[in-house]
């Protein structure tokens, strides 16, 4: 059985918008190394990701992507690793997932359920 959650649980998740402006391969595995842009912050948000069966480096160059940025950074191959892409499968292949308008860099995803907005909700 699923576990459920509540909307404070969901605000916990920093989900945003972002735009890939850099795409390197990783030195030492075949991951990428995604340079995000973020909007106003003042740096970039770097993630790795293994992305190569779905996607070459200059498809990814200004993607925009949906992401968490408040998950714990990782190492990855000596690389650190900050924030997590959303993505789906399809044909066991990696899809990222990315607004269907493009949206400024940095902006805040939310959920809506019964034209209520989840930033608006009070529990």
């Amino acid at each position: 059985m699923m576990q459920e959650i509540n909307y404070k649980d969901f605000e916990k998740l920093n989900i945003r918008i972002g735009t890939i402006k850099a795409v390197k391969q990783h030195p030492s595995l075949p991951d990428y190394i995604l340079l995000i842009d973020l909007g106003q912050a003042e740096q970039d948000m770097q993630i790795v990701a293994d992305l190569k069966e779905s996607y070459s480096m200059d498809e990814l160059v200004g993607k925009q992507i949906i992401f968490v940025e408040n998950m714990k950074s990782m190492v990855v191959g000596d690389v650190e690793s900050q924030g997590l892409l959303l993505i789906t499968y399809h044909n066991d292949k990696p899809v990222l997932i990315s607004p269907e308008k493009e949206i400024l860099p940095g902006v805040r995803v939310f959920g809506i359920r019964d034209s209520e907005y989840t930033h608006h909700l009070k529990e």
